[in-house]
This record gives C-alpha cells, sequence and structure tokens, in this order.
C-alpha cells in the first residue's frame, strides 16, 4: 500500500477511516428525487466519493464510513440511524442491481455462445466441403481457410462475454457488498458543540 494513498485517510486502530464533512444531513442525499427524505436516492457525489475511496484499498481492508456534520440534529439518535439506514439501503439496492445485471451477462453470455458454436459448426462445414472439392483445389483452399477464419472470429464475442466481460460488475457488486456492511459514524463537528 503506498504511503500517498494511506495518507489521504485516517487511521484508527486497524480501520481505513473515509470522513465526510457535511453542513448537514440533506447534504448526502439526492435533492431533486421526489421520494420522501428518508427514502431518498444518496447524492451521486457522495456515491463517487465512497466507492471511489473504498476501490482504493483491498476488499479485506477494515473501513469505516465517517459523516462529520455541523447540525445538531443530525447527531441524535433516531438521525443518526436513519443515515446509517440509508447508506446500507442504497447500497444493499446497489448490489442487487448489480447481482442482477451480472445474471443477465451470463444468461447473454451463453445465448452469444450458442449462437458462435453454431457458426463455427457451420463454417467448419463448409471449409472442409470446399477443401474436398477437386474441380479447384487453389480456390477450394483459399475459401476452406476464410471459412475457418470467420468461424473462429465469430466465437471471439461469446468466448470473451464468458471469460472476461462478468469480471468488472462482480468486482462492483463486491464493493456495494463492502460499503452495505461497513460501520458508519455520524459525528458532530465542532461548530455546533
Amino acid at each position: 500500500m503506498s504511503s500517498q494513498k494511506t495518507d489521504r485517510y485516517k487511521h484508527e486502530k486497524e480501520y481505513i477511516i473515509v470522513e465526510v464533512g457535511v453542513k448537514n444531513s440533506r447534504q448526502l442525499f439526492n435533492e431533486r428525487d421526489p421520494a420522501p427524505f428518508r427514502e431518498r436516492d444518496l447524492d451521486p457525489q457522495f456515491v463517487i466519493y465512497l466507492v471511489s475511496a473504498v476501490e482504493e484499498f483491498s476488499l479485506r481492508t477494515k473501513m469505516k464510513i465517517r459523516i462529520l456534520t455541523s447540525d445538531a440534529d443530525d447527531c441524535k439518535p433516531e438521525k443518526k440511524l436513519a443515515i446509517q439506514e440509508a447508506i446500507r439501503t442504497y447500497f444493499k439496492y446497489e448490489s442487487e442491481l448489480a447481482n442482477s445485471k451480472l445474471r443477465k451477462r451470463h444468461k447473454t453470455a451463453r445465448y452469444f455462445s450458442l449462437i458462435g458454436l453454431a457458426t463455427l459448426v457451420l463454417c467448419l462445414s463448409i471449409a472442409q466441403y470446399m477443401a474436398s472439392l477437386k474441380f479447384a483445389p487453389v480456390m477450394g483452399n483459399i475459401v476452406s481457410v476464410s471459412f475457418v477464419i470467420i468461424g473462429w472470429v465469430v466465437m471471439w464475442h461469446p468466448i470473451e462475454a464468458l471469460l472476461y466481460d462478468w469480471w468488472p460488475i462482480r468486482e462492483q457488486r463486491q464493493y456495494f457488498d463492502k460499503i452495505a456492511t461497513m460501520e458508519v459514524e455520524v459525528v458532530g463537528t465542532v461548530d455546533h458543540v
């Protein structure tokens, strides 16, 4: 872990602390969301900051979120609980969305694989037939090799989808899961003490 990365965050015992300073808890929520206050989505910039901070470290690194607020009302037990629950709920939901996206990606990859395999079998069959022609062996050989190449090129995307495309979604889901389970502290700043 680079010292530049660790200097950016506070450390307490074995925890890395991700601090966010706000005037009041309303800044944590998306003002454009028409839902009642407690059901609003989190502010997109707040979400980006949290996810970026957590992505800087291994998933095994112990971390906490600390909300520093200037509003004394935010430090009341029921308000603290509402903030903590809002963060947990938001990231649990984002994790469920990522999981759904992952399932869809796997389903699409299997579908692409079936199409790709059928096309590959067809291309290899045509290639074999063209290679067996006796009246134009040179031309038959060129067309045969072309169909072999086409068949394998058609398989490129299905193979990529099966082996690689799902990894970023899985990793994103793991970060959402981690944030959803992180301890959230709401602390008053000197402004209201």
